[in-house]
């Protein structure tokens, strides 16, 4: 895989960036392996339903999995359901709606907190901040230590960018329940840029997708720097031990599906965006589609050096002190964070 590199006119430094995971139209789906290819019969295949939190140029590697009949190669019959964040990603998975689920850590953290100790990470596809915390261009802030005070836009009091916006504020020295301000403005929609224009808010939290759809909208942000977090896995994918222990086959397949699907997007990216625009063009009727898909590419990457979908207990806790999250006592990420899929999900 090539090194990262990154063309974000934001002024990023050596940030990460992703999409993130918070918004979605709930319900949109596609399946792949109907025909039951490569020697596999539909009435063979796998059934898995993969929930997705949102449909945006970030989710590239399932749909050209899905077009390129990865899926179907590996003997699966796979539904992509596209739900509303990460929140309702891992709750519908826990609620029997889905095989697996593709989810910010943050959110993996909350639900662990909330008891769901069988949550298990078997891959990954985003290394770097799944979400950004900005400023307008002109901004007097320069720094997160120029928070106090502020009043920040985030996209819902439940979006995915709110505990790394808390653990930006928290790591300033600031206390975000009394120190800040946090009022939801929406994820990049026109209501959100007339609050950053009109000075409703000082600064505002969200993915990347919300950040392009307010700078496509003539308003420049510019990030403030959380630190490096260009190792971190962003969006894992997780699923249960229990479905582990009855489909290891269907989640190594799935897996590999994925990590071929990344492939080929950082292979042929001309490619995977005719892709895209075919399978979801309502992402793509102004500039926004492309810009985001521009600055995806780089971080469907694993660190120079490790495979895809790898992620390790390091990385996890390193993130969870950027966001200020306490995982309960007695917490095990080395039996949450499974390893064991990752080789073989790169053996193609």
């Amino acid at each position: 895989m090539r090194k990262a590199r990154f063309r974000l006119a934001l002024a990023l430094g050596a940030l990460a960036l992703v999409l993130a995971a918070c918004g979605g139209e709930t319900g949109s789906t596609t399946t792949a392996g109907d025909d039951g290819g490569a020697g596999t019969t539909a009435a063979e295949s796998t059934e898995l339903t993969v929930l997705l939190p949102v449909d945006s140029p970030n989710m590239y590697g399932f749909r050209v999995a899905d077009s390129e009949g990865y899926f179907t190669e590996e003997g699966l019959d796979v539904t992509l359901e596209f739900v509303d964040g990460s929140g309702a990603a891992i709750q519908q998975m826990l609620a029997g709606n889905g095989e697996i689920a593709s989810v910010g850590t943050g959110t993996v953290a909350e639900a662990i907190e909330e008891g769901h100790d069988n949550i298990r990470a078997v891959g990954n596809t985003n290394y770097g901040s799944v979400f950004l915390l900005t400023v307008p261009e002109e901004s007097d802030i320069q720094s997160p230590a120029d928070l106090e005070g502020a009043r920040i836009g985030i996209s819902e009091f439940s979006g995915g960018e709110v505990p790394v916006v808390r653990g930006i504020v928290s790591a300033a020295g600031f206390d975000p329940q009394t120190d800040v301000e946090l009022v939801p403005i929406g994820e990049g929609t026109a209501l959100a840029v007339q609050a950053i224009e009109e000075g409703t808010v000082d600064a505002y939290g969200g993915s990347v997708n919300d950040i392009v759809a307010v700078e496509v909208q003539g308003v420049p942000l510019r990030a403030l720097d959380p630190g490096d977090l260009s190792g971190v896995p962003a969006l894992p994918l997780v699923t249960t031990q229990e479905y582990i222990d009855s489909n290891a086959d269907a989640v190594e397949g799935f897996l590999r599906a994925v990590a071929r699907g990344a492939q080929f997007g950082q292979d042929n990216p001309e490619e995977t965006l005719a892709i895209l625009m075919e399978q979801s063009p309502e992402q793509f009727t102004d500039e926004t589609g492309e810009a985001i898909f521009e600055l995806i590419l780089d971080l469907w990457q694993a660190p120079e050096g490790d495979l895809f979908h790898s992620q390790s207990v390091e990385s996890w806790e390193y993130f969870f002190g950027i966001i200020a999250v306490e995982l309960p006592e007695g917490t095990d990420l080395d039996t949450i964070i499974v390893e064991d899929f990752v080789e073989a999900a790169n053996d193609f």
